[in-house]
């Protein structure tokens, strides 16, 4: 099992592991400060990336992924490290920072969703260049529903309240956690206890990404995109560094 210290300190951009396995193609750490998305909690986005050093290569990271049995890969453009090898990783932080203010975004935006009585008609995703997308449907007309969406988002912001995380059982999550439209039963089924993000007073869900530490690190949010489907609209936000 991988030690994911992207999750014990999000601002930690460097950090020295040995190479512990070979798998699907790229090699295990013992310890790793790349995030990639765990899809068991449904909230997609583009992995970390950086470069490693191991055994004098300097190796540019690819993927990192999580596969078919549940271990952490990390592919590069270079040659496979042995196991055992010692590994310098090197994270690329801005990159990390525009993925955490989007994703800290998507959690306004869902809750700001449901103050709206809209429902979430897919798993909303970090897509990269900060940007979110979501599909939805609104309980009166978009072209007035969107921009008061993206305003109540912005409003949640602006508390500039903390975001921390938690580990909570089952039985706990679901009284801590705000409404969502993925049941928590479905939601790493197999694990006894799940990982909460708190994003200030409104929003509270599960979530395996590194996230800012304040919600003023979200920065202005644009509308992107507005676009009709059948069922509902698809729509884009932008989170912008804040000045």
């Amino acid at each position: 099992m991988t030690q994911r210290l992207y999750l014990e300190d999000p601002r930690r951009k460097t950090a020295l592991a040995a190479v512990s396995g070979h798998a699907s193609g790229g090699f295990l750490l013992d310890k790793t400060i790349f995030h990639a998305a765990d899809p068991r909690y449904r909230h997609a986005q583009p992995c970390d990336l950086g470069h490693v050093l191991a055994e004098g290569h300097k190796l540019k990271l690819d993927r990192v992924f999580w596969d078919a049995k549940g271990r952490l890969v990390h592919k590069t453009s270079g040659p496979l490290p042995a196991v055992g090898a010692k590994a310098q990783l090197h994270l690329d932080a801005p990159r990390r920072e525009q993925q955490a203010r989007a994703h800290a975004a998507m959690h306004l935006l869902v809750a700001a969703l449901h103050e709206q009585l809209g429902l979430l008609l897919e798993a909303p995703a970090v897509v990269g260049g900060g940007e979110v997308r979501l599909t939805a449907r609104f309980r009166e007309d978009p072209r007035a529903a969107l921009p008061r969406l993206v305003a109540r988002a912005q409003e949640m912001a602006a508390t500039r309240e903390d975001v921390t995380a938690l580990w909570a059982p089952r039985d706990e999550a679901a009284k801590l956690a705000t409404p969502q439209d993925v049941a928590l039963d479905a939601i790493a089924p197999e694990e006894p206890t799940l990982r909460l993000a708190r994003c200030g007073a409104r929003s509270v869900l599960p979530c395996d990404a590194p996230l800012v530490a304040n919600l003023r690190e979200i920065g202005a949010l644009k509308l992107t995109l507005a676009q009709a489907r059948r069922d509902g609209i698809r729509l884009g936000v932008r989170a912008a560094a804040p000045p």
